[in-house]
């Protein structure tokens, strides 16, 4: 009897529940009930950030993401050409009447790291969006986690074009010259200034192997001859690169070489410069990343001989930007820290024409939109990288003087 007693209560109970659930009482009890509970029950990301948006109608949380004192401490001042490009934003009235705020998260070049920041980022729905991360094999590891949750991302300095091969993201944007379109730019230099017969150093990790691929294509659609590639880790000695150098010199009219590898100081630049040069004394030597000027110009001699792409136009229009950075203290003359100022007023610029804070809205002004920054109009390809990008390829000397050019009052 007593089973049945319980049973007759409970349901007695839910009838009057679902009573007074369809009653003004009902009302009542449920908006309170979502209003104390509804942030913890689990829903969509996009939901989520668009509450959290609503109930913050000032900022607008971007959460740049990456290895910022490793790059720091490699001649790169990143962190700080980024800071001014909010800041910058902000002074002009930020965006749709907000003010934009970056929150710092520095992985210090650690996968582990980096994996659980990007997780936490993910599930925080004060994090509209994400600046970052800066190498292509991070974009690549959380480049789905990112899209599943919403977050639009400009990931400034990935050029791999294995990023977005199958549209996979439409939310992820890389504002840089893609490695195929920066091979392509090589090899157009190379036919254009009468140089061929080419050997290439390349790092052994994973990124740069895919642009020595990217080059040779690019240089056999020119009809140029690259003998072969001299394959080295970053444990390898200089000792170990110079003599695998030597015996592709013994056997083949090598007389330019390439050096691909993945970003560092630039430390091993300068003997191997030395080294180079002592047997190709008419040769010419290319290095494939942005590095800071400061630092090759470490090289004394053959300055006119040793080239590297500039991903900026050094003109005198964005005069009055490139002279801030080189007031920035630290500021060593690289370009990846241009286009990741750059990237920030990008990404202003495409919400402030989308006048929406919906993510696929502003992706859509990104794809097919021009967007204003300090450093020119910028649009995106179909693959998301730079169209048709403004790379030269320009000598030590010629960038130097370049450079004084734009200091000189």
């Amino acid at each position: 009897m007593k089973k049945k007693h319980v049973w007759l209560f409970l349901l007695l109970t839910l009838t009057v529940i679902a009573i007074a659930f369809h009653s003004e009482i009902g009302t009542f009890l449920r908006h309170n009930f979502m209003t104390t509970f509804g942030e913890l029950l689990p829903s969509d990301p996009l939901k989520q950030r668009a509450r959290y948006l609503r109930k913050n109608p000032k900022i607008l949380n971007i959460a740049v993401f990456g290895p910022w004192r490793y790059y720091a401490q490699n001649g790169f001042v990143l962190n700080k050409a980024i800071q001014m490009a909010f800041d910058e934003v902000n002074e002009s009235g930020g965006v749709l009447g907000r003010h934009l705020n970056p929150v710092w998260v520095d992985n210090q070049n650690f996968s582990t790291i980096a994996q659980e920041d990007a997780e936490k980022l993910a599930a925080d729905p004060s994090i509209f969006a994400v600046i970052g991360p800066i190498t292509s094999g991070r974009v690549l590891q959380f480049s789905a986690l990112f899209g599943d949750a919403g977050m639009p991302e400009v990931a400034p300095l990935a050029q791999s074009t294995r990023i977005n091969r199958g549209n996979d993201n439409p939310l992820l944007f890389m504002p840089i010259a893609s490695d195929q379109d920066e091979s392509r730019a090589l090899a157009h230099w190379a036919e254009m200034k009468k140089r061929n017969h080419f050997l290439i150093l390349n790092d052994d990790s994973r990124f740069p192997m895919s642009y020595g691929s990217c080059v040779e294509q690019a240089f056999y659609d020119k009809s140029l001859l690259v003998y072969g590639r001299v394959l080295f880790d970053q444990s390898s000695s200089r000792n170990y690169i110079r003599d695998q150098v030597l015996q592709y010199l013994d056997y083949f009219p090598v007389r330019n070489i390439i050096y691909l590898t993945k970003t560092g100081d630039a430390s091993d630049y300068v003997d191997l410069a030395e080294r180079i040069f002592s047997r190709l004394p008419d040769g010419s030597l290319y290095f494939n990343e942005f590095a800071p000027l400061d630092r090759l110009l470490k090289v004394h001699r053959n300055r006119d001989r040793i080239f590297m792409p500039a991903a900026i136009p050094l003109k005198e229009e964005f005069r009055t930007t490139l002279r801030k950075f080189l007031r920035i203290k630290g500021y060593e003359r690289d370009f990846l820290s241009l286009v990741a100022y750059r990237s920030v007023h990008i990404f202003a610029d495409a919400i402030r024409q989308t006048g929406s804070l919906e993510p696929m809205k502003i992706a859509g002004t990104m794809r097919t939109g021009v967007m204003k920054t300090p450093l020119g109009d910028f649009r995106f390809s179909a693959k998301g990288f730079e169209a048709d990008p403004p790379l030269e390829i320009l000598s030590l000397e010629e960038l130097e003087k370049r450079w004084k050019a734009i200091g000189a009052e």
